[in-house]
């Protein structure tokens, strides 16, 4: 009798059954993909079920499986098993619910009995195939991945397992290999290359990874997993026209993907397409109004250096209503680090009391109000905060410098005392210092400082303060000498590396050391503008114009808005015969100056820029 005729007649027994209660009982929900599952299967190469108990507790078990209770499905198969052993399919299923539990010792023992029993049952030799590479058995697993594949040849299941399988061994050459059958086996066949594809992209193997990619795409051109895949690949070498293409075409097949959005407005910005971008970027934003979803975009603009989009993108946000406070606290941030102190300060002030980012949101609303002149309201917030963090540094050196800008020396100096008596350490004593400097004491700073470092003549900290005092003073001898005693007591302290390469630098002496030492500050801290920027001084210093450049623009891109790497960056750009490129550079450190007056460096670099622009040429000046 066949499975279909059991199933039909245990419900016609139960009709029966039931008939004689008054009321008939409600029916339970049919789980019917399990039904059709269950049944497609028995209908095929599974073979008949000796009883229809036998049938009933495999249902059952599909059921639990289909549920999440694979000890409940395991004791189901079992029941099974009982009347009707060694069937191939109960064992199969039997092996994927131990596997499923973790016991892979004993999902093995039960798919060996099925292959044993009926050696020519492809789903026992795959799912074995894949509990003995689950546990690093490739040799074993590999024997019976072959055998599942000259028993179905144009089953792709066995052949995705077995390039796994390959690729986990290291063998990437030979997982190909095996995808290329599958192709041959079955043309136009993509998952091959899809899933192998999409796994050497993930493990950084992006030749091979775009190879398959590209096939899979010719295949299935509407893949949008593969062109998402293929578009990072793209940006990742470089080319973001053809990342942006990539990802319009995924966006063709499925217009309301969020992330295929986000990545094209990326690549469009990488692509030097703003319009683009905020097209993608505004079809992004009107299909989701999670405050996530707005951050994601503010930060693609200002990885794009385009600060200006990421404020509007945070303000327009916050003014549809989404009450979230970190859309207020990213805003800010944009504002602060635009020099926009005053919108800046009014974002921060959206951060409740209470919000985990509070206690940075209220320090940074109370900087920028005392940068945009408000200094009662600064100190009247960082008097609060002091007051609920006294024994936060950063807390006490930010009042002390909002009291100086407030004309009140005296008063920040006796702040920074007061929290050196009772807490001391390298940030508060570089504070101190810097504000005797600022009042013209450089020295008695100096002789504060050497005292300090006597009691404590290892602290690396304290020695790179003391250094940057002398550096202060213009003794870049003195300045040299203390790194040199910081990397004495830590060879690998990158800022101390990098300190001494700028001071080299500056003064044209020792390039070549100063090259070294700066790269093995990059080592130890990749990506660091301020590293970048002494590098490219170093080339500019050395007459290396192209590579100081290049070094420069790396540093700008890291750093966009620090006047020095503007400087710099303008220099070099003149000394290539870029004229307007130099002038361009200047000016917008010219304009950060202008927002922001205390990012000088020296004091007087807004005059010293002042006068390269008039030495330009009239059209590259802009005059």
């Amino acid at each position: 009798m066949s499975p279909s005729r059991h199933l039909v007649r245990a419900l016609l027994l139960a009709l029966v059954a039931g008939s004689a209660s008054a009321a008939p009982p409600k029916r339970p929900r049919v789980d019917r993909e399990a039904m059709r599952e269950a049944m497609d299967a028995a209908a095929t190469d599974e073979g008949r079920y000796s009883s229809s108990a036998s049938y009933a507790n495999y249902l059952q078990a599909r059921l639990r499986h289909h549920a999440g209770d694979h000890r409940g499905a395991v004791d189901a198969l079992r029941l099974a098993l009982a009347t009707d052993d060694g069937h191939p399919l109960l064992l199969t299923r039997l092996g994927e619910e131990y596997a499923r539990l973790g016991n892979l010792d004993q999902a093995e023992r039960e798919l060996r009995r099925a292959v044993e029993r009926s050696p020519a049952y492809y789903p026992a030799h795959v799912l074995l195939g894949r509990v003995l590479l689950e546990a690093g058995r490739f040799t074993r697993a590999r024997l019976h991945l072959r055998r599942a594949v000259a028993l179905k040849p144009r089953e792709p299941e066995a052949y995705l397992v077995l390039a796994q399988l390959h690729l986990e061994a290291g063998a990437p050459d030979e997982a190909v290999k095996v995808v290329d059958a599958l192709a041959l086996a079955l043309p136009g066949e993509a998952s091959g290359y899809q899933r192998l594809g999409l796994a050497l992209a993930e493990r950084g193997d992006t030749a091979r990874a775009e190879r398959l990619l590209t096939e899979a795409r010719r295949r299935d051109p509407g893949d949008v997993e593969v062109l998402a895949t293929l578009a990072k690949l793209y940006e990742g070498t470089g080319r973001p026209v053809e990342a942006e293409e990539a990802l319009a075409s995924a966006l063709r097949r499925d217009p309301d993907s969020t992330e295929v959005l986000l990545a094209a407005g990326r690549a469009a910005l990488k692509a030097h397409s703003v319009v683009r971008a905020r097209a993608y970027f505004d079809r992004l934003l009107s299909l989701s109004s999670e405050p996530e979803m707005a951050v994601r975009v503010a930060f693609s603009y200002l990885a794009a250096r385009e600060p200006a989009a990421a404020a509007e993108v945070l303000d327009s946000a916050r003014r549809a209503g989404e009450d979230e406070p970190r859309l207020a606290y990213y805003a800010g941030l944009v504002h602060e680090r635009m020099r926009r102190f005053a919108d800046a300060a009014a974002a921060f002030a959206g951060v409740p009391e209470g919000h985990d980012v509070f206690p940075d949101a209220r320090l940074r609303r109370a900087r920028c109000l005392s940068l945009s002149g408000e200094h009662p309201r600064a100190l009247a917030l960082l008097r609060a905060a002091l007051q609920d963090a006294p024994e936060v540094g950063e807390v006490r050196t930010q009042y002390a410098r909002a009291l100086e800008r407030s004309g009140q020396p005296v008063k920040a100096e006796a702040v920074l005392r007061e929290g050196l008596a009772a807490t001391p350490s390298a940030a508060l004593y570089d504070a101190l210092a810097a504000t005797l400097h600022r009042q013209g004491r450089g020295a008695e700073a100096l002789t504060l400082l050497r005292e300090v470092v006597t009691r404590a003549p290892r602290d690396e900290e304290l020695l790179y303060v003391l250094g940057a005092a002398h550096e202060r003073q213009g003794d870049v001898d003195g300045a040299l000498a203390r790194m040199r005693a910081v990397l004495e007591v830590d060879p690998n302290h990158a800022a101390a590396l990098n300190f001494q390469a700028y001071l080299l630098a500056q003064a044209g002496r020792e390039l070549d050391g100063a090259e070294r030492k700066v790269l093995r500050a990059l080592e130890l801290r990749p990506d660091t503008g301020a590293f970048l920027d002494t590098l490219g001084w170093v080339y500019f210093r050395r007459g290396e114009y192209l590579r100081a450049v290049e070094a420069l623009e790396k540093a700008s891109s890291l750093a966009p808005d620090e006047p020095v790497i503007l400087e710099h960056l303008g220099d070099a750009y003149q000394r290539a015969s870029r004229a307007e490129d130099a002038a361009s550079a200047w000016r917008r450190a010219l304009e950060v100056l202008t927002l922001d007056p205390e990012s000088a460096e020296p004091p007087g670099q807004r005059a010293g820029l002042e006068r390269k622009l008039k030495a330009l040429p009239t059209r590259a000046s802009g005059r």
